[in-house]
Parts: structure tokens; C-alpha cells; sequence
């Protein structure tokens, strides 16, 4: 039979699969193909051929040729997030259409502003009946040239698929779909690649409708939602286990982030003028997200994408002399342009947004970027085309990691993006309004650290987004400017109207819209008199940390910047307890310097002011990788090669960090902390660089060297590690993730992590012991020493020493005060012999009843 040809449905450059920014189509995993960035904005049908589904968010499409290969045509990259909005579709599921009719017509512009990329996909998806034999890619296509043949397979023996339908029963197992967009081409190219494993039948069922589960285009056209019931049955051998993988992956979210309720179908015109008549005055709406930075505001909703004037570049350029000066100019100005807020930033004590901005700045000067747009400039593109192209590749292989932490920085990537195409097409970057109203609730699909730090100083009271994360820089950015932030709300958020009243709680991640008179002033009041409860703590802050009996307690601060350490000797801090180096490493494309590093930690000591700075080594690899060194996917990232294990494995960078930290003065201000120690031969292998650079250096004084305790085995072994480590400080977080066997990343479980368990308290306790036996000082650095109910139990556990964010210093050393270490004990003891952490908590709230004044 001769091959099927289908024709290019678009104008524009066509290119390989792996040039799309998204794992699922580059890697091939949806199916093979190619695809096309679009300079037409009308999709047209490849082939002669039947409709066989149409999404519902109206960016995507597949149709059914004549020889029945099955052509999945997606425009754009994350275009289901958009629900529609600016997509046109032309024709409906079962029409039949020939080469050129038209399908979809979309709107360029705001489709470049919203995704992450427009490049389109054209796959054969039904790749055990047809192949791909030959394809156009790397050169410009008009709508209509040839891009693909694709031929026939060899037919199947239907009798043998038959028997193996048939054989050894039926089993059926039903799970709920918590994809936020539903079965669309990413997860049902991933159920079905998974579903083809199995050598029977495999069937789901929606309601009163069906599909192949083998076949991702039958799985599409089921029009599974957010919220549906799903039904998975599957015949043949084996059936039992297929199911209970298939069901597994339903729940776990095959390709997708799971949502954390029913979303509501925004393309869905009737549902969603429904929701917009929700978001109205008379009735409170709450949402939730994931909190990002701490704290209680009160405001009115200013909604930034009202305000955006970002417009997608033109593609050709007007000379490539042209264009590299109109690069370099504009390089050369936004370079400037950051150095005044990195200026600011410094002037005002925020070192977040310093550091921030300072990479910022370095990816303006990497000259892979420079090098990259260069390349595009040099093929005919204009600039701002050009540099688009080369921020998007970088932040493809940010997203290909499968590191959620290092797919958050592509936000600064976005911001930059967006600050030079404003700059070159002579406009104002941002979607600040020329006036921001006082007390603004500021809401946007994602915020960018520049918008943020670019709000008047006062005005601003929270921020709350549909996307983004925790770690994101911008969070990190609200956290140091004490602005309350909730993320990850959903596309809900994007419905609160301009001007509306807004409760935000970034403690708990709620927003309320159109909160209750009662609430509101609830909300004021409780705000005004944790106002007068901190002015009073912080006004003794600098008096020692003791219990009421005199037992001295250290209370020093979790660093990760120079200004942090201003701000922590503000609140009264007796030091850094843990600095966290991961700044200078994993937000980069290249390593960085000894040089580089001396110079921040001496900044850092020398704000210190003398006292002592415990500077952990590089905690990164497994679920942190780096960009800059190899590395291999990790079934379970948190047990691989992360910590000490990826320092020892690279020691290169492990001795420009410990020369770095030798040269600090004065000498013997800083103390070397190691993560991850899980054996006594880790430390000494550490010891040994320290010494060899040590005499290398002609640094005749010796540096204390102490082992982080995260990994169960090291506080069964402490007394043997104290042989080693000159102190020990733990890390309670993993410590407890790791005991546990709860991956403080999962929302299954992380809600279930605390640190009072028993069982890690029992892993405490042996630490202290252990190290008793050596006179090794204890310290806590996790997230339990800022917890209101563990600062006792830690106390009378024998822990001397609580490192915490700066913050938070004034209200611990006041409730410190309050208490006895002999009481602490007592509680203490009680509490190992307790079955959770829910009652070792009511055991430290029923002894010490107030003390949750101190730590709101």
C-alpha cells in the first residue's frame, strides 16, 4: 500500500520533536512526528480524513485518515491551561474534512504571551499500526507543503489478540481522576504507553462511555474531567496486577500535576459565567493554594493581567548587523536596569532580592545565552525573536530535569524574557497599574520577581497566584519582604474581580474573597495585637537565650544571604547555626568560583560581627540536581546521590567550597557542617580534604568539622560519629522524612511529617546521648527548633543550641524565658513514651497553655 502523505497544516519552521520544550512530545512519548513554530494562525487538516475528537480547552484536535492512522495535531506547549481563551474551533468531532479544510484558528499573539512555547505537534499516535517513513524538519514550510509520510504496518493475527483477550478472566478496579485538565494527549499518551504493556484488553469506562485504554486517541475522545469516576478493566493473563497498575497511575497522575479537588471546565461557557456570578459581594469565597511565605493581610484584589502590554515578537529581523546592535544596546540597558535594583535591594537590607537579581544578572552576561541568540540573529531572526528562542531552550532543559525546584526558576527566565521584548519593542515592562491602590492583593496567573520588586515600598499586603511554588524566587521575595503569598491556587484566582475585598493567610494557604465584616475585623485585631506582643519580644531580643532556671540556650539563625545575617543580629541572633550554600550552585548554569564563594562568606562573617557562622557544604544532587554536572534520572532522588554522597563524587567542587571557607577572617569564625553523613568513613574522607587544603593553604589552625544528622543509622550511631565530628546538628526535616518513610515533597503524605513523632524524638534523644559521650555539642537547625510545641521537647532532650529563620528569634527566646529546663526534661521523658505526634503535641500544649502567643 502506498504511503500516507500528510501536508503541513501550518506556515512556518518545521522542526524535530526535540526541539518542543516539553518532555512528553520530545522525547516521543505522545507519538512521532514533528512539529512546526507557527507563523499562520490557522490550523488546517493534514489529510483527507474524520474528526475523531476536538478537546475541550479547543488546542488540540485528532483526526482519523482514510487508512486509518490517527494524526494528533496540539498547538502550543501548556496551551490546556488556557481553557480556550483565544482558540477558535471550526469544526466538530465526526465531520469529515479534506487536506486544507480548516480547523482551529488561534490568536498568536496572546498564545505567545500565555504558554511556554507555540511550537505544534503532528504525531502519528497509532504507532503499532502505522510508522512515520519520512519527514521535513529544519527548513520553512507553507501550509499545505509535504511534512510526513507514514506507511502501514504489517496487519496483527486478530485470532492471537483474541485469545489473548480472553484468556484467564476479567478484573475491574475504579479510581477518581485528579487531573486538573482532565485525560488530554500528555497523561493519556502516558496511560495508554503503559496500558500497551499488557497483552489482554484494556477498557475504561466514563460514565456511559468507553475507550481502548491502548489507545491514546480513543482515551482523549472519552472526555474524562477533573473529578470523573473512572472504570479500568483489563482481560487476560496477568489482569489482576494490570489493573492495579493501570488504577496506580490513575491516581498517582499519569504526565500531570494532580489537582487537589473537582476543577471546573472554564470552556465550558455556561459552567464558567456560573462560577464568574460565584465571585460576587454577599457571599465569602474561600480558595486554597500551598503556602508560600507566612503571615495575615487584610486588601483589595489588583489583578495584573489587565494591566499587560507584552507583545510576541516579530520572527524576521531587518539584518543581522541590525539586530546584533539592537541586542547588545538592549542587553546593556537591562544589565543597568538590574544593577540599580540590586542597588536598592542592598540599601534596604533585602539580600533575597539582591541575590536574586544578581543572577539575574549573570544569565544576561552567560555566554551560552549570548552565544545562543546569536545563532538565531544569524539565521535571519530578529532579536527579540532571537533571544525569546534562547531563554525558551534553557528553560526546556530546566523543565526536563523533573526537578520541580529548578522548573520554578524558570520563572526568572520568563522575567527576563519579558523585560527585554518590552525593551526592544520600546514599552514598559511589567503589569503594575500606574497606580497601585494601598493594601493591593496582587493576582496573577504567575508573578515575576521584577513585578514584585518593582511594587512602591507600603503598598503592597499579599500575593496570591494560580501557578508557581513555594521556592519559587518569588516566593522567596515575599517571604523577605514579609508580604503573606499563597500559590498554586488554580485558575479560580484568576476569577476575584479588580477592587475586590481579600483575606489572605499565608500560614495555612487560604484566600478569602469578599470576607465577612465579622472576619475582616477578626483579621484586623488579631493583626494589631500580634503587632504589640513582636514590638516586645524584638525589644529584648538581644538578651541572652536562658530558660527560667538558667540553663543557656543558643538561638542563632538559618542563613542564605549577607543581608539575612543584618537581619538576624537585628532580631538578637547569637550567630548562623546553617548556611545554606545551594544559592551559589543551583540556580546556575556554571559552577561557581572559590573566589566567588570567599567573597559572600566573608560578607557574611564580616556582618556577623564575629560570631561564629556555620557554613554547610553543597546539599545537592538527587532531587537537587545541577546543571552543569551529569546526572541520571533517580527512581527515588531523595535516597540517591545527594549530600556528601554527590560531594565525594565530585570532589573538585567539593575543595574550591572548603579552600572558600578556610580563607575566611578572621580564622576560626566559621565551622564546616557536612549533609547527608550516613557513615563514619563520609566524615573522615571529608577531614582529610579539609586537612590536605588546610596545609595547602598554610592555615595552621584547625576548623571545626560537624555531621548533619538526617539519616536515622546517624543517630544510631552518634557516639561513633562523635568520634569524628567536633558537633552535630540536626536536621529535622529529613530526619523525619527519612524515619518515617514519608517524602516530605508528596502532598499524599507531607501533611502526615512531624517531627514530634515518638520515633524521631527517640532518634533525637540518641543523638544527644551519643554525643554526650564525646562532650560534642547538639544543635537543631530543621524546621522542629522554630515549632512552638518542639522548642521545649528539643530543650529537655538535651539540645543547647536552636537555629531558625531570623524572624522568628525574638518570640522563641521570649518563650524560652518562660520555661525551665528541669520542666523541659520531665515533659520530655513523657513524651518518648507516647504512641504519636499528635499527643506528644497536646502533651506540650496542656503543660505550657500559653505558649502559642509566642509563636503565631
Amino acid at each position: 500500500m502506498s504511503a500516507l502523505v500528510l501536508a503541513a497544516p501550518l506556515a512556518g519552521w518545521a522542526t524535530g520533536l526535540d526541539e518542543v520544550p516539553d518532555p512528553a512530545f520530545a522525547e516521543g512519548l505522545v507519538g512521532d512526528g514533528v512539529a512546526i513554530d507557527p507563523t499562520s494562525s490557522e490550523l488546517c487538516a493534514p489529510c483527507d480524513g474524520v474528526v475523531v475528537s476536538v478537546h475541550r480547552a479547543h488546542h488540540a484536535c485528532t483526526l482519523r485518515a482514510d487508512d486509518g492512522a490517527e494524526v494528533l495535531l496540539h498547538i502550543g506547549v501548556d496551551t490546556v491551561d488556557l481553557q480556550g481563551e483565544g482558540f477558535r474551533v471550526l469544526v466538530e468531532r465526526g465531520r469529515r474534512v479534506r487536506t486544507g479544510d480548516p480547523l482551529i484558528g488561534f490568536d498568536m499573539d496572546l498564545i505567545a504571551r500565555r504558554a511556554r512555547s507555540l511550537h505544534t505537534a503532528i504525531l502519528l499516535v497509532n504507532g503499532d499500526g502505522h510508522a512515520v517513513v519520512e519527514r521535513v524538519k529544519d527548513r520553512e514550510v507553507a501550509v499545505g507543503d509535504m511534512l510526513l509520510a507514514i506507511a502501514r504496518r504489517g496487519d496483527r493475527d486478530p485470532t492471537a489478540s483474541a485469545a489473548a483477550a480472553s484468556a484467564s478472566g476479567m478484573a475491574e478496579r475504579r479510581a477518581q481522576l485528579l487531573l486538573p485538565h482532565g485525560l488530554h494527549a500528555r497523561p493519556a499518551a502516558a496511560f495508554a504507553r503503559r496500558a500497551r504493556q499488557h497483552a489482554g484488553t484494556v477498557t475504561v469506562v466514563c460514565g456511559p462511555r468507553s475507550a481502548d485504554g491502548k489507545s491514546m486517541v480513543s482515551l482523549m475522545a472519552l472526555d474524562a474531567r477533573c473529578g470523573d469516576d473512572l472504570a479500568i478493566v483489563a482481560t487476560g493473563p496477568s489482569s489482576q496486577a494490570a489493573v492495579a497498575t493501570l488504577t496506580a497511575l490513575v491516581v498517582g497522575g499519569p504526565g500531570d500535576r494532580l489537582a487537589s479537588r473537582p476543577a471546573r471546565d472554564a470552556a465550558d461557557d455556561d459552567e464558567a459565567k456560573a462560577d464568574a456570578d460565584r465571585f460576587g459581594p454577599g457571599e465569602e469565597i474561600l480558595l486554597v493554594g500551598s503556602p508560600a511565605a507566612g503571615g495575615l493581610a487584610v486588601g483589595q484584589a489588583v489583578r495584573l493581567d489587565q494591566h499587560d502590554s507584552t507583545v510576541a515578537p516579530a520572527r524576521d529581523g531587518a539584518g543581522i548587523a541590525v539586530e546584533q546592535e539592537r541586542l547588545a544596546t538592549a542587553l546593556a540597558d537591562l544589565a543597568r536596569e538590574i544593577e540599580q535594583t540590586i542597588a536598592g535591594a542592598g540599601a534596604r537590607g533585602d539580600a533575597a532580592a539582591r541575590d536574586i537579581f544578581r543572577a539575574h544578572l549573570d544569565l544576561l552576561d552567560d555566554p551560552a545565552l549570548v552565544e545562543a541568540a546569536g545563532r538565531e540573529i544569524a539565521a535571519g531572526r530578529s532579536a527579540a525573536w532571537a533571544w525569546r528562542v534562547a531563554l525558551r531552550q534553557v528553560a526546556a532543559v530546566l523543565r526536563g530535569l523533573g526537578n520541580p525546584r529548578l522548573a520554578e526558576r524558570t520563572g526568572d527566565l520568563d522575567d527576563l524574557e519579558r523585560r527585554m521584548l518590552a525593551r526592544l519593542a520600546g514599552r514598559r515592562a511589567g503589569r503594575l497599574p500606574d497606580e497601585l491602590p494601598a493594601r493591593a492583593v496582587l493576582i496573577a496567573d504567575e508573578l515575576l520577581p521584577s513585578e514584585l520588586a518593582a511594587v512602591p515600598a507600603g503598598r503592597l499586603a499579599a500575593l496570591c497566584t494560580a501557578r508557581g511554588g513555594p521556592t519559587s524566587h518569588v516566593a522567596i521575595l515575599a517571604a523577605g519582604m514579609g508580604v503573606p503569598a499563597v500559590v498554586a491556587i488554580g485558575s479560580a484566582v484568576l476569577r476575584v474581580p479588580d477592587g475586590a475585598p481579600i483575606l489572605v493567610d499565608g500560614d495555612r494557604g487560604e484566600v478569602r474573597v469578599f470576607p465577612a465584616t465579622a472576619t475582616r475585623q477578626a483579621a484586623r485585631d488579631h493583626l494589631a495585637a500580634r503587632a504589640v506582643r513582636r514590638r516586645t519580644d524584638l525589644a529584648a531580643a538581644h538578651q541572652p537565650g536562658v530558660t527560667a532556671d538558667g540553663v543557656a540556650v543558643a538561638v542563632c539563625a538559618n542563613l542564605g544571604h549577607a543581608a539575612d545575617a543584618a537581619a538576624a543580629l537585628e532580631h538578637g541572633a547569637d550567630g548562623c547555626g546553617l548556611l545554606r550554600t545551594e544559592l551559589l550552585f543551583l540556580d546556575r548554569l556554571t559552577a561557581s568560583g572559590e573566589d566567588e564563594q570567599l567573597a559572600r562568606y566573608q560578607e557574611i562573617a564580616d556582618a556577623l560581627e564575629g560570631r561564629p557562622l556555620v557554613i554547610r557544604t553543597l546539599d545537592a544532587g538527587g532531587d537537587k540536581p545541577l546543571a552543569y554536572l551529569p546526572s541520571v534520572r533517580e527512581d527515588n532522588p531523595a535516597l540517591g546521590v545527594r549530600g556528601v554522597r554527590l560531594s565525594l563524587r565530585h570532589p573538585d567542587l567539593l575543595r574550591a567550597q572548603i579552600r572558600a571557607i578556610l580563607r575566611v577572617v578572621p580564622a576560626g569564625v566559621c565551622r564546616i557542617l557536612v549533609p547527608m553523613i550516613a557513615a563514619v568513613s563520609e566524615l573522615r574522607a571529608v577531614r582529610a580534604i579539609v586537612d590536605q587544603e588546610r596545609r595547602a593553604l598554610g592555615v595552621s589552625r584547625p576548623i571545626q568539622l560537624g555531621a548533619m544528622i538526617e539519616v536515622p543509622v546517624a543517630a544510631l550511631l552518634a557516639e561513633q560519629l562523635a568520634g569524628e565530628a567536633d558537633f552535630f546538628s540536626i536536621g529535622t526535616n529529613d530526619l523525619a522524612q527519612y524515619a518515617l518513610a514519608m517524602d516530605r515533597a508528596n502532598p499524599h503524605v507531607a501533611g502526615e511529617l512531624d517531627s514530634l513523632h515518638p520515633g524521631v524524638l527517640r532518634l533525637i534523644s540518641s543523638t544527644v546521648a551519643g554525643a554526650r559521650t564525646r562532650g560534642r555539642p547538639v544543635a537543631v537547625c530543621g524546621g522542629a527548633a522554630a515549632d512552638a510545641c518542639a522548642a521545649p521537647i528539643l530543650v529537655g532532650l538535651g539540645v543547647r543550641a536552636l537555629s531558625i529563620a531570623p524572624a522568628v528569634i525574638p518570640e522563641l527566646k521570649a518563650f524560652l524565658r518562660t520555661v525551665t529546663a528541669s520542666r523541659c526534661a520531665e515533659v520530655a521523658g513523657r513524651a518518648l513514651e507516647l504512641d504519636s505526634s499528635a499527643a506528644v503535641r497536646a502533651l506540650v500544649m496542656s503543660t505550657w497553655p500559653g505558649m502559642a502567643a509566642h509563636h503565631e
